[in-house]
């Protein structure tokens, strides 16, 4: 462990010193003039009271005046910078009003018994009825100002007034802090007063003791030094003051709860529902079309509705042909014809039915070219947000998922939205989303992250024609959102579900989200909170949808959850973007192995 030279240190040495310098003087001088200690009484006396009371008064008076100046420093700190209550600048703030300033109060009281000037102990009295005004107001700002939530309370306007130019603070600061310089200038003349009586009183007894010269130059010169050693050590208290408005503190972890949503029970649910179906079905059909035409009859197949006209059609067909086969099994001669016929048919009908698959997969296929459109290019993305990357993964041909980007004045936007459901269900909702964004942003010229989300909870519920009679539906999506001010060094976040991570000096700086979807309440029922977050160089940005976490995977088949995630990107977070996004996939390949990818996936990384 490095040795380190405190503030405390350095003016206990600086003590020390004095003392010890003091106590050889005076040993040398009493042993070369004992037969003239009398001549030196007053001399004595009067050094005496320079050193035990004239001196550590005026430091300690110093002293105070110099922790009154850093409280009132601290206690504008408190209001004006939004931090926890544990932060170093609020324990310090505490610590002084508490501990340290009482302290030296309680030092200064016995000297203050000695003092001869009245005055200067009625001054000093005054004082300390100040500082406890001082206090008190110190204490309504901690009362005011007691966590991070109360900043965007009525109660910071209160602790404003308390720190204005004007404000009560900075007045009775202003009375304390004029009484302390007057008590310190006494001291000071009194103290240059003192030394130069010693002086004058070396000179009287110079002829008859000459031999003590060399004595009466050492004794000068030590007070002398003791002197800058004691301005020396106090001058050094405003270094380290300077340097704790420097020290931050991250933020604390933190645990965010998942939440499934289930197909809602309206239009759009029973379409997404019908849509997974039919997907499934056509597979299933077209499998099951494959094996009757190879005269596997005993195929099992469950049409997709009651309504299934092909469905049923085909399992007809297949007891037919199977009655058919049977019969020409006995009559093949006589039958010829008929076969022939009932295979023409069943080639017919699975060119239908090929057919059919082929348009539905030709329409899956152009809407993933409709949603790509949505998605902006990749020299935009670098354009509007330098060192950045997007992981992006639909598990189907579309996805639920989708990030934007977008550039307002001195603002760079982005946003990872996750959708209700994933494919084709998932990218009707992505349409619903980018639409709604782009509204919030080019239409009504919103920048601020929480105003874009109250304005698209508001587009996405009539979008869908939400109601309070329709309150059953579930439809939505959760997201994140940002804007970053690289003039200011400045994050804005406003989050649905979905948290923010920083990774600053190694650390997670986890900023939770609001815990409601997007379109899951009506318009001014709820308000989603703007969170401000003052970056600096080096921070990497992650916003992400659930899909990388809840990916099942790996030996025991389990999901890869928050927590590897979190500690994968403090990993690879000094990397450079590319390799970044590189490293994300191989990890997320190597971890899926031959298991089912279960939901989209998209990461946004952007680096400061």
């Amino acid at each position: 462990m490095n040795y380190r030279f405190t503030i405390g240190k350095k003016i206990g040495t600086g003590f020390i010193v004095l003392i010890l310098f003091i106590i050889v003087v005076f040993g040398a001088t009493y042993l070369a003039v004992n037969n003239g200690i009398q001549t030196f009484q007053k001399n004595d006396q009067t050094s005496k009271e320079l050193i035990e009371i004239i001196t550590p008064s005026k430091e300690k008076i110093n002293k105070l005046r110099l922790l009154i100046n850093e409280s009132k420093q601290l206690a504008i700190q408190w209001v004006n910078n939004q931090s926890r209550e544990d932060v170093p600048d609020k324990v310090k703030l505490k610590h002084l009003i508490y501990e340290d300033i009482p302290a030296v109060i309680d030092k200064i009281e016995p000297l203050s018994e000695q003092w001869k000037e009245k005055q200067d102990t009625a001054l000093l009295n005054g004082v300390k009825t100040k500082i406890q005004e001082l206090f008190g107001y110190y204490e309504e700002v901690m009362m005011f100002l007691p966590d991070i939530a109360s900043y965007d309370d009525f109660s910071y306007f209160f602790a404003r007034e308390l720190i204005a130019q004007d404000g009560d603070i900075p007045v009775i600061f202003e009375k304390i802090d004029k009484d302390l310089l007057k008590l310190q200038d006494n001291f000071e003349k009194k103290e240059g007063e003192a030394l130069e009586l010693v002086k004058h009183s070396s000179t009287e007894s110079k002829a008859k003791f000459e031999s003590l010269k060399f004595y009466w130059f050492l004794g000068g010169a030590l007070i002398i030094a003791a002197i800058l050693i004691a301005f020396f050590t106090t001058n050094t208290i405003v270094k380290p003051i300077t340097k704790l408005r420097s020290t931050l503190l991250s933020l604390g972890r933190g645990e965010f709860p998942k939440e499934k949503m289930a197909i809602s029970n309206d239009e759009i649910g029973d379409m997404s529902l019908a849509m997974n179906k039919l997907v499934d079905g056509l597979k299933s059909t077209t499998e099951f079309a494959k094996n009757v035409g190879q005269s596997k009859f005993d195929t099992e197949y469950t049409p997709l509705s009651e309504n299934d006209i092909l469905g049923h059609a085909l399992l007809k067909m297949r007891d037919n042909l199977a009655e058919t086969e049977r019969i020409l099994e006995q009559k093949v001669k006589q039958r010829t014809e008929e076969v022939v016929k009932q295979r023409d048919e069943i080639e017919q009908q699975r060119g239908k039915l090929e057919e059919l698959y082929k348009n539905v997969t030709d329409s899956i296929l152009y809407a993933k070219r409709l949603q790509y459109s949505i998605l902006p290019p990749k020299e935009k993305i670098q354009d509007i947000i330098p060192k950045s990357f997007v992981y992006f993964k639909p598990k189907d041909i579309v996805s639920g998922d989708f990030y934007w980007v977008e550039k307002i004045k001195n603002q760079s936007l982005y946003a990872a939205v996750d959708c209700t459901g994933h494919g084709v269900p998932g990218a009707f909702m992505s349409l619903v989303g980018a639409n709604g964004l782009n509204s919030a942003v080019r239409e009504h010229a919103l920048s601020k992250p929480s105003e874009i989300l109250d304005y698209l909870n508001e587009y996405v519920s009539e979008s869908l024609n939400k109601s309070a009679e329709d309150s059953s539906i579930r439809d939505g999506m959760d997201m994140t959102l940002c804007a970053i001010d690289y003039g200011k060094m400045e994050l804005q976040y406003a989050g649905a579900n979905n948290p923010l991570y920083i990774i600053r000096d190694g650390k997670v700086l986890i900023t939770k989200a609001d815990k409601f979807a997007i379109a899951s309440f009506k318009a001014g029922e709820k308000k989603y909170t703007n969170h401000t977050i003052k970056l600096e160089k080096g921070d990497v940005i992650y916003v992400f949808s659930d899909g990388y976490a809840d990916q099942f995977g790996g030996v025991k088949g389990k999901k890869f959850m928050y927590k590897n995630f979190r500690k994968l990107l403090v990993e690879i977070h000094q990397l450079s973007i590319d390799e970044q996004k590189e490293v994300l996939h191989k990890e997320m390949k190597n971890w899926q192995g031959d298991v089912e990818q279960v939901d989209d996936i998209l990461v946004i990384g952007v680096k400061i």
